[in-house]
């Protein structure tokens, strides 16, 4: 029996392999070091590293069949695999792939937290006010950190901002504060 511990990690990973031919569920994702094979998403406990679940993303050579089922986007991917976590309080930390609001509050309605790393690639975010946190940090010195509260839907979220020598790194969280009673 495995219980993961108060923090999982969620990420996607490549599983190496050339010949599309000869592997189901093969694809070609141009931004990694090695981008052809089979991709995956997965979830690892953030203390042991065991990776305890995991789906291949089968782009359209799914099966039609089964994607009736599956509730899709970012949100019905976090659900699916984080549903062993439901009703534990514990917290899945994302990379800036996963920064979705929505999925985020979806995670914190059936009792798992979300932390959310926030990049600009093109647009900040939906929800994401970056070029006002970026200029309510630029006078801060380095390390200095602030938290910005907001609400969507009547769900309270919150935006941690560090000032880092190079940039401002910004997190999107559904738990936590900077004040201590």
């Amino acid at each position: 029996v495995f219980k993961c511990s108060w923090v999982a990690c969620f990420d996607e990973s490549m599983s190496i392999w050339m010949n599309k031919w000869t592997i189901p569920g093969w694809t070609f994702v141009p931004r990694k070091p090695h981008p052809f094979g089979q991709e995956w998403h997965t979830i690892a406990c953030g203390k042991c590293r065991l990776l305890f679940c995991a789906e291949l993303v089968e782009g359209k050579d799914a099966p039609s069949e089964l994607l009736k089922d599956k509730q899709k986007g970012t949100t019905g991917l976090l659900l699916r695999l984080c549903k062993s976590l439901y009703i534990s309080g514990r917290v899945v930390v994302l990379d800036s792939g996963f920064c979705v609001l929505a999925a985020l509050l979806a995670l914190r309605e059936v009792g798992v937290y979300a932390a959310a790393v926030i990049k600009k690639r093109r647009y900040w975010p939906k929800h994401v006010p970056g070029d006002v946190i970026d200029d309510d940090m630029k006078d801060c010195e380095i390390g200095d950190n602030k938290v910005m509260t907001g609400k969507l839907e009547g769900k309270q979220y919150r935006f941690f901002m560090m000032k880092e020598p190079a940039f401002i790194m910004k997190m999107m969280a559904t738990y936590g504060d900077l004040d201590t009673p």
